[in-house]
């Protein structure tokens, strides 16, 4: 928006998202000034170097073990911030598909204990992590819980980061032994209460989107050109809905026009199968020419129409 103002805001009016983002489980990671900590609601303090990303965390409460014994979780499951989701379903009136957030487990855990302390002691000091992963489960489930209890809510989205640009944060194995039964809980929670379970993950994460299907998961936003979108239809199956981010590494900030509409109809062609479907989702930095943007937008709504 710093860079194209209203003229962003009328593309967006053009172009209006189909899907209502009815509330947060958490605040504070995007701080109100550049360079300032920031605390978010679990007392990670953030520092962001830009206005255009949230930055990252400097500061973990729990980066010594000895700290968890007393440390007191959040309540995302309270009176004022469902009344506050409540209202926005209210505004929503059935017009817009609906989400909420569902929150995150691996990443709230190294925001907590700090990333690489958090990788080493998965091996160190494996009854540490879990004990902190059942800490963080146990304030997820409380909100899914709650989510679940709203008939104008469609769906949970749940978001953990997994993969790096070359492979899996952690071997697949550890990953199916330690976080795929916490995603199995909640999943199957959203699930049985009639709610859609979409899971957003960045990064080379193929080895483990058949875990993630199996145990639930409906709508997936991977990082398609990391996975690659063949490879990660035949890993979804053919009935797992897909929300793809047209490329905003390359394409989005560096393509012509012309290579991004190629690259629209390229993800429909391969991900937009009739039984799962494809979700176009387009984020865009500053780098990203307004023009791009509105090719886009322009060829997904064309290509529905034709």
């Amino acid at each position: 928006y710093a860079h194209f103002g209203s003229a962003l805001e009328d593309l967006y009016r053009r172009f209006p998202s189909d899907v209502a983002n009815v509330g947060g489980a958490t605040t504070g990671e995007y701080g109100p000034r550049i360079g300032d900590p920031s605390a978010d609601t679990w007392g990670s303090l953030w520092v962001r170097y830009t206005d255009e990303h949230k930055g990252q965390v400097v500061q973990g409460p729990l980066e010594d073990w000895a700290a968890l014994e007393t440390f007191e979780p959040p309540d995302t499951s309270s009176d004022a911030l469902f009344a506050q989701l409540e209202a926005r379903l209210a505004d929503n009136a059935g017009e817009r598909y609906t989400m909420a957030d569902g929150d995150c487990l691996w990443q709230r855990m190294f925001y907590l204990h700090g990333y690489r302390a958090t990788l080493e002691d998965l091996l160190i000091e494996p009854e540490r992590c879990a004990q902190l992963r059942d800490m963080i489960l146990e304030v997820m489930v409380r909100r899914v819980e709650r989510l679940c209890k709203l008939p104008a809510l469609d769906g949970i989205h749940f978001r953990d980061d997994w993969g790096t640009q070359q492979a899996l944060m952690i071997r697949p194995e550890l990953w199916r032994t330690f976080f795929k039964p916490a995603y199995a809980r909640l999943f199957a929670l959203a699930r049985d209460a009639g709610k859609h379970v979409w899971f957003h993950s960045d990064g080379a994460i193929g080895e483990v989107v058949p875990d993630l299907v199996e145990i639930g998961v409906q709508v997936l936003n991977p990082q398609v050109d990391v996975v690659g979108r063949n490879r990660l239809r035949a890993l979804c199956g053919p009935q797992t809905c897909i929300q793809a981010d047209i490329d905003r590494q390359y394409i989005l900030p560096y393509g012509t026009t012309d290579e991004v509409r190629a690259a629209v109809r390229a993800d429909i062609a391969a991900l937009g199968t009739p039984q799962g479907g494809y979700i176009v989702r387009g984020e865009a930095a500053g780098d990203v020419p307004l023009e791009n943007l509105e090719a886009m937008l322009d060829e997904v709504t064309s290509y529905q129409a034709s």
